[in-house]
């Protein structure tokens, strides 16, 4: 069954703990929501830095939580300003669209695991059929969200313009990381994807009308790996596309890349492993691993370092899981 409490300008002092064994930790603790508006909310034995988003977000004075394993799909609207705390659910192969929502603008929707039981030799066309998470709410923040086996990781759709998505977790999604194929402005910051069959798509059906070129879309602090699957779009098995799956006809927003690390294990059977181009792109101190054969096959700007030492890929991973020890 799924529980679900709605706090909306709670009073006195005291203050709600979520306990780390809800989400597989050790000493530590974390609030699921603060007593008063104005409550200074604290973590205890974690600095705060990464949790910024999550406390901000569970500082809200709307805050619905959903707790526990969930069977039923979550598509209920989220109010303007609201936040959706999930960090204590879960659903384990709840339907091909476990979480799909709209509603108004400004809310947040913090935790939650979603994960695929596919089996891998699901065709990809199934999983292009599948997602974790639509969104359909603008200027919308989703902060420390798992994902694990399964088509889409999110998908931003009609209405979610100026989306922003931190400290998430994916594995093992076998298609996009993230689709933007409405092609609004949006932020992606430090989140570990580790394995993507594509990294990040900008890219609308034929025929869609989306229209970004006035919009920017940055990428921030990420670790990036593209995971050869057992399925795939087109090629040989096991295969992957690239790391930006970009509009062809420059109509998809410009980037700004920004000290992420990623990661490519072979050649993609389609698009490259290079940034789009006919596209502005500001970025700075961003790093490749490859692991596959011969030189990197595609030409990156200064602004990249291709690196061969497996060792800096590992110590990112483990960086990013030091500083998000609540999303593993």
């Amino acid at each position: 069954m799924r529980e679900r409490k709605q706090q909306s300008r709670p009073r006195g002092r005291a203050v709600a703990w979520l306990t780390a064994g809800a989400l597989g930790m050790s000493a530590m603790l974390l609030p699921v929501a603060p007593a008063r508006a104005d409550a200074h909310i604290g973590v205890r034995r974690l600095s705060p830095g990464p949790l910024a988003p999550v406390l901000d977000c569970l500082a809200k004075r709307d805050v619905v939580t959903v707790v526990g394993r969930q069977t039923r799909r979550f598509t209920d609207d989220i109010a303007p300003d609201q936040t959706v705390n999930a960090l204590g659910a879960s659903w384990l192969q709840v339907n091909n669209w476990p979480i799909s929502f709209g509603g108004g603008a400004g809310g947040c929707w913090v935790g939650g695991r979603v994960l695929g039981t596919y089996s891998q030799s699901t065709p990809w066309s199934a999983f292009h059929h599948t997602g974790a998470m639509n969104i359909s709410n603008p200027h919308f923040r989703v902060v420390g969200f798992r994902v694990h086996n399964i088509g889409d990781g999110i998908r931003i759709v009609a209405g979610a313009r100026d989306f922003s998505i931190s400290g998430v977790h994916m594995s093992f999604i076998h298609d996009d990381c993230v689709e933007n194929d409405q092609l609004y402005s949006g932020t992606i910051e430090h989140s570990l994807f580790d394995g993507c069959y594509v990294g990040f798509s900008a890219r609308p059906s034929h025929g869609d009308s989306a229209e970004g070129r006035r919009n920017t879309e940055t990428f921030r602090g990420n670790v990036v790996r593209l995971q050869p699957t057992p399925t795939v779009y087109k090629g040989r098995a096991p295969g992957t596309g690239g790391f930006f799956k970009w509009d062809q006809s420059r109509r998809a927003p410009k980037l700004v890349i920004e000290d992420n690390v990623f990661r490519a294990d072979q050649r993609p059977n389609h698009q490259d492993l290079g940034i789009p181009r006919g596209y502005h792109v500001q970025c700075r101190n961003n790093v490749v691993v490859w692991l596959g054969k011969g030189r990197y096959p595609d030409a990156l700007p200064k602004c990249f370092t291709v690196t061969r030492d497996r060792k800096v890929w590992d110590r990112a991973v483990a960086g990013w899981y030091a500083t998000h020890p609540w999303n593993p």
